[in-house]
């Protein structure tokens, strides 16, 4: 699984396999250690939840959650991702997009093999 941020931007990429699992276990996760023992986890949930995506942030733990029917729908078909808004109190919005991973061409001594080859263009842009 991939993390991507910017300003009030997460982007998680999900490979095949992991996409399996979420279907599977209804939970996917990684986990990045920092020195003095400080880890930072983050996961994509299948959950009960009103709407199709949302995040929470605890304790060094991301949470990215998909309602239930909007997950069965993104992973069985051809659908590349999910992306929501979510109005934070400042006036801003906290964008979220969580898609099937592409291969990225670019990147000559990267394993591919675990991605939707089958969904990406022809000629895809960078990654």
């Amino acid at each position: 699984m991939k993390l991507r941020t910017t300003h009030n931007s997460i982007r998680i990429r999900v490979r095949k396999s992991e996409l399996t699992r979420l279907q599977a276990e209804g939970r996917v996760e990684e986990s990045i250690r920092f020195l003095n023992n400080v880890v930072f986890k983050f996961a994509l949930l299948i959950e009960d939840i009103d709407s199709d995506l949302n995040a929470n942030l605890e304790q060094n733990y991301l949470k990215l959650s998909i309602a239930k029917a909007r997950a069965k729908q993104w992973i069985t078909t051809n659908e590349v991702g999910i992306e929501t808004y979510i109005a934070l109190a400042n006036g801003e919005q906290l964008h979220l997009l969580v898609e099937k991973d592409f291969p990225c061409l670019d990147r000559a001594n990267e394993d591919k093999s675990d991605t939707f080859w089958e969904l990406a263009s022809d000629k895809p842009d960078v990654c």
